[in-house]
């Protein structure tokens, strides 16, 4: 067995700190790399945001807005598509429930709706009426956290219209509940 002479050791503990500095400067990549695209998608969801509040000025003042949680409409439990329509690809199933809030918007014509869905990029299209949002960013909840920053906006604002999400997750309605908009079942588009 060879012996260890104190040179071998202190070569050793700078080895041994080296991996650790090593592991710590990954880890500080990982956390900056997260931070900028957390920094991103906020700069995605103010715009996106900002699109909507700038909707609400066009809004009749005794109009709702209508917030629907697009893919729990699409793709929940209480899904509004009929169940022949759910084999369909994801493009198909967006366009028939743009179908469904617009003939919603038509019964309802002092009102507005907005669409948001989780996405990987950000945008999304307008029209009289109605907008649809992709959130872009990665992660769970985006269109979630984005209709909830919406509406703190909102409240922020001293806008007192009147905001309805349509949505079956517990926690998203609980959330908006409390700041300050009325939840309903996405059924309400299929009545």
């Amino acid at each position: 067995m060879a012996s260890m002479t104190a040179n071998d050791i202190l070569n050793g503990s700078r080895v041994a700190h080296v991996r650790e500095l090593k592991a710590e400067v990954a880890r500080l990549k990982e956390a900056l790399a997260r931070a900028h695209a957390e920094l991103e998608s906020l700069r995605n969801h103010f715009d996106l945001a900002l699109a909507a509040a700038r909707d609400l000025d066009a809004q009749a003042p005794d109009g709702s807005l209508l917030v629907v949680d697009g893919w729990n409409a699409l793709l929940g439990s209480a899904s509004v598509l009929p169940p022949d329509a759910r084999g369909l690809d994801l493009a198909a199933k967006r366009d028939r429930l743009r179908t469904r809030v617009r003939a919603w918007l038509d019964a309802h014509p002092r009102d507005a709706a907005w669409i948001v869905y989780d996405g990987g990029q950000a945008g999304g299209e307008a029209e009289p009426r109605l907008r649809t949002t992709y959130t872009g960013g990665t992660g769970p909840h985006r269109a979630d956290r984005l209709v909830c920053d919406y509406l703190r906006m909102r409240r922020l604002s001293g806008s007192v219209r009147n905001v309805v999400v349509l949505t079956e997750d517990k926690d998203f309605r609980r959330t908006a509940e409390n700041l300050g908009a009325t939840v309903r079942s996405v059924r309400e588009l299929s009545r």
